[in-house]
């Protein structure tokens, strides 16, 4: 598998701006993975990269990368995740990500197919999933800590301000969808893994207008009686957090202060617990390493990628506006 049979040689394809953010600088740092090569349509970014790592391969071709590795994590624009997996996974390579897995739930399903008809391991890099906090959240519901579950409302905003290589989160055809294809993978995923049950009953929208949506509103229900709300904005810095409503308190954590938890029993004041901040990164790319190397599964799997893009494409396909009287001179609406 490897020059000493203890390292995964990794190809990443696709060396823009989460590349050099979230990988280049935390790759080093990962037991049993080896850069080994870098695919990207930039010559300079390739030479770049190239000057900073030892490499078997830095150049635009992805099939000259292939033989040089075990697995490859895919770092590219969203419409370009499906082929680019497609054929590392019938090249007998192994598969790292980024989210969402593909914009189109039928494409996401047969690179599920295809990686477990070969044996390989399929997953996806929902990072948040691997916040200490997020974590907790998720052994509080199981266990019951607050008592039973009963509903939540989950808000984040920011004005957008990710500075994009390729500007593909603004093409509709490239990126799939807005806001929720972009922050909403992230929200979703985690809703999904807390709470583990199907949707009864779904009200989304959107401002839209037959592009790219920037502010999003989504009303759901899930089958055990648990429901919620759900906003998302590019546009606006909005009261960032996500609030659990149980039996005994509610609980409030912020993504972007990932070290604390607020709990607020009934009758009693707030607490303020920390949790330590870990290294999601780092722990997601020992996840998918830990994965090849044992063949145990990842603990984010390919199936609950698809759900995402299965809701949200559900979400699109049921679209109503959100209310503008700006535009349209009617009353508004409020919450």
């Amino acid at each position: 598998m490897s020059r000493n049979n203890l390292s995964i040689k990794v190809a990443l394809v696709g060396a823009g701006a989460i590349a050099q953010r979230a990988y280049f600088p935390i790759l080093a740092d990962v037991p049993g993975l080896a850069l080994e090569a870098v695919v990207d349509p930039s010559d300079a970014v390739n030479g770049e990269v190239a000057s900073r790592f030892h490499l078997g391969y830095a150049g635009p071709n992805l099939d000259a990368a292939i033989p040089f590795v075990d697995a490859v994590i895919i770092c590219t624009p969203n419409h370009l995740h499906y082929p680019i997996a497609k054929t590392c996974l019938e090249n007998g390579k192994h598969v790292l990500c980024e989210k969402p897995l593909t914009v189109k739930p039928d494409d996401s399903k047969k690179l599920l197919d295809l990686a477990w008809a070969k044996g390989l391991i399929l997953t996806i890099a929902h990072v948040r999933r691997f916040y200490p906090a997020v974590l907790k959240i998720k052994k509080i519901i199981d266990q019951k800590t607050l008592g039973a579950l009963i509903g939540f409302d989950f808000r984040e905003g920011t004005v957008f301000s990710w500075q994009t290589v390729s500007g593909f989160s603004f093409d509709k055809q490239k990126s799939g969808g807005g806001v929720l294809m972009d922050i909403g993978v992230h929200v979703l995923d985690l809703l999904f893994w807390w709470i583990n049950d199907n949707i009864a009953s779904l009200h989304y929208m959107d401002d839209s207008l037959g592009g790219l949506e920037a502010t999003t509103d989504i009303h759901l229900r899930f089958h055990n009686g648990i429901s919620g709300h759900i906003k998302l904005s590019r546009l606006a810095v909005l009261k960032n957090g996500y609030t659990f409503h149980f039996e005994k308190g509610d609980l409030y954590w912020n993504p972007f202060i990932p070290h604390r938890l607020y709990i607020q029993k009934k009758g009693q004041p707030i607490s303020s617990k920390k949790v330590d901040k870990g290294r999601p990164m780092k722990a997601l790319l020992e996840d998918f390493s830990s994965a090849v190397i044992t063949g145990h599964p990842p603990f984010i799997r390919g199936d609950e990628a698809l759900r995402s893009i299965q809701f949200i494409q559900s979400c699109y396909a049921t679209r109503q506006g959100i209310p503008m009287p700006w535009l349209y001179g009617t009353r508004p609406q409020c919450d």
